[in-house]
């Protein structure tokens, strides 16, 4: 690469001056404390200058042995929270579509890319700290991340789709296999994934709660979870829209399971939600047949769906458990986690979630769960769920 020679004569300045990674990160300046996804535009000097620091920084810590590399499978897998193979998946996807931009592909490789967005989607390190132990700057692993995000959604389609009515079929009869209510394929729910306060305007909308020590605010997930903790159906929301039924009438979902009453499979969901053919919920009163008891609590176990996939997706993605970007980011960061979170559970096997250390408990963490305004006992359904229903607690033995 050649530069004008003012421009050389500052970088070869540069390059004798700094001789560590922590120093790397110092060259990038002003931009190494801004707020994750901000940035200013550079001119073709600034751009050049970057490149060619990187380009250094790179060439000077690819002779030492990249420290993964001496990983255990299992030391791998507690560090990058996947797999060996689903990564070797990944790194395979991810050169094929050739979205790695060129210069970044340079200096940094596609592994070195994909580790680097593993790593900080798989833990709540700060985004410098991340950078620094990827020789990265800041703002090149900001970037190397959001490719990530929008490299996983193109994925969706073929990781995160609605099941067809074999599939639910098949769910069905591992939930009525582990002691769950018949003819149960998922749970339906809405958990909170935590985010730093928005700026400007934004902010009111993400609110949930107000403490002593400030706001805390969240971004609302809708999602459906089947018996095998696949997420089949993923809606975001602010907590401002109100309570879990409204979110659902607000939500694609609600229009599909509104014009499939005819169905032999449901959903179980709590009270708060409308019943439906489509939407068991439990009774709710104080005094309760021994057949209704009954079917709550059938529906109270395979309900328990809903935590156990919050248990998996947040604590194998521990940067779900507080969000520290942009709002445009956080809502790719949390849809895109949940596709990867569907690939590692249909390439792994289910069986690898006991090696994850569980550092989230969704039972709990009320606070993080349905801590949601003007929750109530929902006052509608929709025509047959009554009936469909009660005809289920008549025939449970």
């Amino acid at each position: 690469m050649w530069f004008p020679e003012s421009v050389a004569s500052v970088l070869q300045g540069v390059v004798e001056a700094f001789a560590s990674p922590e120093e790397d990160l110092l060259l990038a300046g002003p931009r190494a404390g801004l707020s994750e996804g901000e940035g200013e535009e550079e001119d073709e000097d600034e751009i050049a200058l970057r490149i060619a620091i990187e380009e250094w920084s790179a060439r000077r810590s690819s002779a030492r042995v990249p420290w993964e590399a001496a990983l255990s499978q299992k030391d791998f897998l507690t560090t990058f929270r996947v797999t060996r193979p689903l990564y070797k998946y990944l790194l395979h996807e991810w050169e094929r579509e050739q979205l790695a931009d060129a210069w970044k592909a340079r200096v940094h490789p596609a592994d070195r890319q994909v580790l680097a967005a593993l790593y900080y989607l798989g833990n709540s390190e700060p985004i410098t700290s991340v950078a620094e132990r990827f020789s990265m700057m800041p703002s090149t692993i900001h970037s190397v991340i959001m490719a990530f995000t929008n490299f996983l959604e193109t994925l969706g389609d073929r990781y995160l789709s609605w099941p067809n009515a074999q599939e639910k079929i098949r769910c069905s009869e591992i939930v009525r296999q582990n002691g769950g209510l018949p003819g149960v394929f998922g749970a339906l729910d809405a958990a909170l994934i935590k985010i730093r306060a928005p700026a400007g305007d934004e902010k009111a909308h993400y609110i949930y709660k107000k403490v002593s020590t400030g706001l805390k605010c969240a971004v609302v997930m809708q999602f459906v979870v089947d018996a095998e903790l696949l997420l089949r159906d993923v809606h975001l929301a602010a907590p401002s829209d109100a309570n879990r039924a409204s979110i659902l009438q607000t939500s694609r979902l609600w229009e599909l399971l509104h014009c499939t009453v005819a169905e032999e499979t449901h959903l179980v969901a709590p009270a708060v939600y409308p019943l439906a053919p489509t939407i068991m919920i439990p009774y709710v009163g104080e005094q309760l047949s021994p057949q209704e008891t009954t079917f709550n609590e059938l529906h109270s176990e395979a309900f328990k769906l809903t935590r156990n996939a919050m248990t998996a997706l947040k604590s194998r993605f521990r940067r779900l458990q507080l969000l520290d970007q942009k709002l445009t980011n956080i809502f790719k960061i949390i849809s895109s986690t949940c596709i990867l979170h569907n690939m590692a559970i249909m390439r792994e096997g289910p069986e690898v979630l006991q090696d994850l250390q569980m550092s989230y408990r969704s039972d709990t963490d009320e606070d993080g769960w349905h801590a949601l305004p003007q929750e109530t006992i929902s006052d509608f359904g929709i025509l047959g769920g009554e009936e469909k229903r009660h005809y289920l607690t008549t025939v449970l033995p």
